[in-house]
């Protein structure tokens, strides 16, 4: 995997935590510091994106930490904050090690493809919307866990959401809400 760009960065710091029997969400936030919130957003939503997600409690965790973290970033805190009990949570090093695998070769391809476009989405006001967009999906994936792998797709759109702040890259933005049209068209089916 190339040692250049966020994701990779963040890629990297989590195979060196999964070499442990089990990582907590509160080694991640340590490992990689309170420098950025967006960073530690993208982990839980990585997490969910994958099989992992299939595990009870996994996509409620993720979502709690989605929601929490969006909200500091929304708020532009400058220390991240996380309740005591979610920071105990952990996931299997042997797990989160094969979904770092299967994710890499998705991280190489969006590293090698993002650049910076439609930059006007990124400032106020227009900004706030990938961050309540995250707000608003972390808060929903715990009630999408009684659907196996349905948080996943939220999950993909934060991924994306993320990407796009992360790198300033507005196809990123554009992408991300695909995800939740789908969404949105499914559930007018439903009601219909």
């Amino acid at each position: 995997m190339p040692e250049t760009g966020p994701l990779s960065e963040i890629m990297n710091r989590l195979r060196t935590l999964s070499e442990s029997e089990r990582v907590s969400f509160g080694d991640m936030l340590e490992n990689l510091g309170n420098r950025s919130i967006l960073p530690l957003i993208l982990i839980p939503a990585l997490i969910a994106a994958t099989p992992l997600s299939g595990i009870p409690g996994v996509s409620m965790a993720c979502g709690v930490l989605i929601a929490i973290l969006s909200a500091e970033l929304l708020l532009r805190f400058r220390k991240v904050r996380l309740p005591h009990k979610l920071t105990k949570r952990t996931v299997d090093g042997d797990r989160l090690r094969s979904a770092l695998d299967k994710a890499a070769p998705y991280v190489n391809w969006i590293e090698r493809h993002t650049r910076n476009r439609m930059t006007f989405l990124f400032h106020r006001p227009m900004i706030w919307i990938p961050q309540i967009l995250c707000v608003l999906t972390g808060a929903l994936m715990p009630f999408l866990e009684f659907i196996p792998f349905s948080s996943s797709l939220g999950a993909i759109a934060v991924c994306f959401l993320v990407m796009a702040l992360l790198t300033e890259d507005g196809l990123f933005f554009v992408l991300a809400l695909l995800p939740y049209a789908g969404g949105a068209y499914l559930i007018t089916q439903v009601l219909q």
